[in-house]
C-alpha cells in the first residue's frame, strides 16, 4: 500500500473546475468530505463522486458525507428518503426501548444504502452527544436524548444499521459536543466537567468506540482534563481516547474551518497533528486554502492505516427486506414517504 496523506480535503461545486483537477492530480489524501453546496440531484452528485475517486493518485480514496438525518442531511430531495433527527428515536426509545431500536437500525440501514448506491464510503453519524436544555441549540435535536444508557444503545443501533448497509459510520463530537453554550462553528467553547463527571454522563455513549473503526473529535475546550482544545489534547486523544477507552480506530479533527480553533490554518493543521489527531479534516473547499496547508500535511500511520483497511474489509453490504423495513418506517411515522429502489 502506497503513503496516504492524512487529510480529507473538498471541493467547491457542482463538478471539480479545472484548477481543482490540477491540484488534486498530483495528491494523495485520505478522502472528500461532501456538503450541500455540492448537491443538485442523483445524477449530478454521482457524476462529481466517479470524478473525485478517479482525481488524486489515491485509487481507494474514501467518499464522507454529513447525512444524520433532520437538521444535518446533505442530500436533501425527492430522489432521498428525508430521514428524522435522531430524537425522534429517543422519544420512542423512553415508551418502547425495543421498538426504537429496531426502527433506528432500519432507520439508518436505509440512509446507508442509500449512500451506498451512489458510491459513498463513510457516514459521520451517529452523533453520540447528549442533549442539555440549557446548552446550545447547534446539538440539539440531533441527539438521541439526555439519558447516557439511551443514547449508548441507540447510538449502538444506528452504527450496526450504517454498517450492514456497506457503509462506515463514525460517532461523534468525542468527548461530548452536548453541554456546549456555543456553536463551534462560530467561536470558541468550554466545558467546565471534570473527568469523573464525564465518565458518568457524556462519555458514556463513547464506550461503543471498541467497534469503531473511526471517531470524530468536539472543537471544545474542557479545562479541568487539559488546557489546550479536544482537536490539540495529548491528554484527551492519547491518554483517555486511545489509553482508558482502548480506541485503536483513526482520530479525525472536526473541521479546521471551524472558529473553536483559533490561529491561522497552518498552525491549525500543526497543532491537530502534535494532539494525536490522525487526520485532519478541511471542509471549506477553497483551492488556495487547501494549497497553503497541504506541505504540512502528515503521512497516515502506516500500521493504524493497515488496521483500518483489515476492518474495512468486513464492513459489507447486507441485503435486508427494504420494502418492509420502509413501510415499517411510514407506519410509526420515522419517514412519510421513500424513493423507489
Amino acid at each position: 500500500m502506497k503513503q496516504v496523506d492524512a487529510i480529507i480535503l473538498s471541493c467547491f461545486g457542482y463538478e471539480l473546475t479545472s484548477n481543482e483537477k490540477n491540484f488534486f492530480k498530483d495528491i494523495y489524501p485520505f478522502g472528500f468530505v461532501l456538503f450541500k453546496r455540492n448537491f443538485k440531484n442523483k445524477k449530478q452528485i454521482r457524476l462529481l463522486i466517479k470524478n473525485i475517486k478517479k482525481a488524486t493518485l489515491n485509487p481507494d480514496l474514501l467518499i464522507f458525507i454529513d447525512q444524520e438525518g433532520g437538521r444535518v442531511q446533505r442530500l436533501n430531495n425527492n430522489e432521498f428518503t428525508k430521514f428524522p433527527p435522531q430524537m425522534t428515536f429517543g422519544n420512542i426509545y423512553k415508551k418502547d426501548k425495543k421498538k426504537a431500536l429496531e426502527l433506528a437500525y432500519k432507520s439508518a440501514y436505509l440512509m446507508g444504502e442509500e449512500l451506498n448506491e451512489i458510491s459513498i464510503d463513510v457516514n459521520f453519524s451517529p452523533v453520540c452527544d447528549l442533549f442539555f436544555d440549557h446548552a446550545h441549540k447547534i446539538i440539539g435535536d440531533r441527539s438521541f436524548g439526555s439519558d447516557p444508557e439511551l443514547v449508548l444503545n441507540l447510538s449502538n443501533s444506528f452504527c450496526k444499521g450504517i454498517k450492514d448497509s456497506g457503509i462506515i459510520p463514525v460517532p461523534k463530537h468525542f468527548p461530548g459536543h452536548g453541554r456546549s453554550k456555543f456553536d463551534t462553528h462560530l467561536r470558541a467553547s468550554v466545558v467546565n466537567k471534570s473527568y469523573k463527571d464525564l465518565i458518568k454522563t457524556d462519555l458514556v455513549p463513547f464506550k461503543l468506540l471498541d467497534k469503531s473503526l473511526m471517531v470524530m473529535l468536539a472543537h471544545i475546550k474542557y479545562p479541568s482534563i487539559d488546557s489546550k482544545v479536544a482537536t490539540y489534547s495529548h491528554e484527551i486523544i492519547e491518554n483517555i481516547l486511545r489509553k482508558k477507552f482502548n480506541f485503536k480506530g483513526l482520530v479525525i479533527s472536526d473541521d479546521i474551518s471551524m472558529k473553536a480553533l483559533k490561529g491561522d490554518l497552518q498552525t491549525k493543521v500543526t497543532n491537530c497533528y502534535k494532539g494525536g489527531c490522525d487526520i485532519v479534516m478541511y471542509c471549506k473547499g477553497n483551492l488556495n486554502e487547501m494549497k497553503l496547508i497541504y506541505p504540512l500535511v502528515n503521512i497516515l500511520d502506516k500500521k493504524k492505516m493497515n488496521l483500518f483497511l483489515s476492518k474495512r474489509k468486513k464492513i459489507t453490504l447486507k441485503r435486508k427486506n427494504n420494502n418492509k423495513f420502509k413501510s415499517d418506517l411510514i407506519e410509526y411515522e420515522i419517514i412519510s414517504n421513500a424513493p423507489k429502489s
